[in-house]
């Protein structure tokens, strides 16, 4: 460690050759925590469900997101202070924590807090990995390294759930096996390099929030767009399906094709926006997927159909996230991607909170198809924003990563 990373050998440009150690065990380290929230989260809805109310349930779930909102607010002063390392190993440790309390405690009310806990701790994690991981990244392939990012985390999220099976074998076994991962990550993150105090680069000066917004709102505004479909497909298919009269099988193969797509297209599109520019990227895709949204409802009558075009929607819209960090990166520069990370996981909470709620109501207003069009009308507005905006010169540049890792 102290005479420097090795330099591993990777092609294209996906892995950056100078810190190729680094940014791969981040990436290993955030699939493993995101496989935990796959596992986690479904399983403590599933488990408090005999226990409280439906809509105490709603409220404890949306408890993590509420945590990861709250974390938004200190962790960018804080990684100033102690630097992503020391962050990501605070977070990690506090994680594990509120993981294994969850075992240990029985009322399943004080669960309430140990989720705000485990929410606060998964914010200031996927801030301190979209920040460290956004330094790492080479301006020329940057698209393509945040999709590997996005594939990992998109295969935690996938492989997550595929273990709540071991809840029947013992309530306590997908705790477990969350905290197990957590510890993983953490031992990753422990024995990386120690990063810097997040720091002014020389000769560069810190935008204001007005200002990050003014110079990148399109790549602000995704996150939000993104969280609000992630968490209503999730949350409100099941309900659009029992009006609409789809078998289980066809929810469950929908939001697998979903994730699927996702998982194929994700290092594709990420080459795509090296090539042709991430705005190009974005705007097709979002354009593509309010079509899709448009035509969903009208072909649930087919089973096939339906989750074919799930396939494609994963393949253009899930893919979207990890592509608007890079399109941040590209126009904010290293010395504000902090603070604006700290934007985008905010958006990102938000949408992921109001999702359900929104998407029940336009379902309650306009019907079955409601959710559908209601993600139509959003991502029609993001395409609307990135039309209409036009990039402003900054005066930053990018840190050089030799003294900052």
């Amino acid at each position: 460690m102290g005479g420097g990373e090795q330099k591993m050998c990777f092609g294209n440009g996906v892995i950056p050759q100078e810190h190729a150690r680094t940014f791969v065990s981040l990436i290993c380290a955030a699939m493993a925590v995101t496989f935990s929230q796959g596992l986690m989260i479904p399983w403590m809805a599933s488990v408090e469900a005999g226990h409280i109310s439906p809509l105490m349930n709603s409220l404890s779930t949306s408890d993590t997101y509420a945590g990861l909102l709250v974390a938004m607010a200190f962790v960018g002063r804080l990684s100033r202070r102690i630097g992503l390392h020391s962050l990501l190993v605070w977070a990690l440790a506090a994680g594990t924590l509120s993981i294994c309390t969850f075992v240990v405690a029985d009322n399943v009310q004080w669960w309430l807090l140990f989720r705000v806990v485990f929410g606060l701790s998964l914010g200031a994690i996927h801030f301190g990995t979209q920040s460290w991981i956004g330094r790492l990244a080479t301006p020329e392939h940057r698209g393509k390294q945040m999709a590997l990012y996005g594939l990992a985390t998109g295969i935690g999220f996938a492989v997550g759930p595929m273990f709540l099976g071991t809840g029947k074998l013992a309530e306590w076994l997908p705790f477990i096996l969350s905290a197990c991962t957590f510890v993983i990550s953490l031992v990753l993150v422990m024995r990386l390099p120690r990063i810097g105090k997040l720091h002014q680069a020389r000769g560069a000066q810190l935008m204001s929030i007005r200002r990050i917004y003014r110079v990148a709102l399109p790549a602000l505004a995704l996150p939000l767009v993104f969280g609000f479909m992630e968490s209503t497909l999730n949350g409100d298919l099941p309900l659009f399906a029992e009006r609409v009269h789809l078998p289980l099988a066809v929810v469950s193969a929908s939001l697998a094709g979903f994730v699927v797509g996702s998982l194929v297209f994700q290092l594709p599109l990420g080459h795509l926006s090296d090539r042709l520019g991430r705005r190009t990227v974005l705007i097709g895709c979002s354009a593509v997927g309010v079509v899709l949204f448009g035509v969903l409802p009208w072909v649930a009558g087919s089973n096939v159909t339906f989750i074919a075009l799930c396939f494609v929607v994963g393949a253009f819209l899930d893919t979207l996230f990890s592509l608007s960090l890079g399109f941040l990166g590209d126009l904010v520069g290293g010395n504000n991607l902090p603070t604006a990370n700290q934007l985008a996981v905010t958006h990102l909470g938000l949408g992921l909170m109001i999702g359900p709620m929104v998407g029940g109501l336009t379902m309650a207003w306009l019907g079955p198809g409601g959710m559908f069009w209601a993600m139509a009308f959003l991502y029609l507005i993001f395409v609307g924003i990135i039309m209409i905006w036009r990039p402003i010169a900054t005066s930053d540049h990018y840190e050089s990563m030799n003294a900052s890792v």
